[in-house]
């Protein structure tokens, strides 16, 4: 996989997340979701992404340890759009806002991590099959 295509998944969440933070009357999440709904779902969005352009697009290289880098990136993420919209005219900082942050972070790259890990485990599955074993 190339460096392009493991992050510019991640630079396309962070930036439809900049952009609505940018919004000085977003309007209400669609769907009727919360607030914090939204923002947990943007957030794992950005955590799947996260973990896998640092496992590199390789079901062997998402690591627990990986797996929490991405969390943590997610949340300083949310901790950075919390200062951003400090500055925005008619937005404020919220410290739940990023608690909803972190927990989509988590909710994410983790979700990615066990997806990844049962997915692997199919295909194994199925090639011990195909091989008579």
């Amino acid at each position: 996989m190339t460096l392009l295509s493991l992050w510019a998944p991640v630079v396309f969440v962070m930036g439809l997340i900049f952009t609505a933070s940018s919004l000085s009357d977003p309007g209400a999440p669609p769907g009727g979701l919360s607030d914090k709904s939204a923002h947990i779902i943007a957030y794992a969005a950005l955590g799947a992404t996260l973990v896998r352009a640092l496992g590199q697009g390789r079901s062997a290289a998402v690591t627990p340890r990986r797996v929490l880098i991405a969390a943590l990136l997610a949340t300083l993420y949310g901790m950075s759009d919390e200062l951003h919209q400090w500055f925005v005219p008619g937005r404020n900082a919220e410290w739940l806002d990023v608690a909803a942050d972190a927990l989509g972070g988590v909710i994410g790259a983790a979700g990615w991590a066990l997806a990844v890990r049962a997915a692997h485990g199919t295909k194994n599955r199925k090639r011990t099959r195909s091989a008579g074993l």
